[in-house]
């Protein structure tokens, strides 16, 4: 059954169909899809930081404006790729536990393909 589903997930991404959260996928594909939208939300955050520092020290508060609308601009990027992320755990652990978690999804794993 397991084989018969993989043969059917790996036909459909062959097709370049969208794979969506609760769609049936190997644990191991999920859990690197996990990790690869939280590093870049990580990421997101992280390099709005540097940004931040520069506010107090702007010369005008035109330049001020600018630089916060830019660490806002960043920090949205974070907090939307956060939630996508949560989308793709499904079993009510965090991404940071899905990532390094023995145990596979059973509950992610328990849905079929479209």
């Amino acid at each position: 059954m397991e084989m018969d589903l993989l043969q059917r997930f790996e036909a459909y991404i062959a097709s370049d169909k969208k794979i969506e959260p609760k769609d049936w996928m190997p644990d191991a594909y999920r859990k690197t899809l996990i990790r690869q939208i939280s590093q870049h939300a990580h990421s997101e955050i992280v390099g709005m930081l540097p940004e931040g520092d520069w506010i107090s020290r702007a010369p005008s508060l035109k330049r001020k404006a600018i630089l916060m609308a830019k660490v806002q601009d960043e920090a949205g990027h974070g907090l939307y790729l956060y939630s996508a992320v949560k989308r793709w755990v499904s079993n009510g652990t965090t991404p940071l536990q899905t990532c390094t978690a023995e145990k596979p999804n059973t509950a992610a794993s328990s849905t079929t393909l479209p």
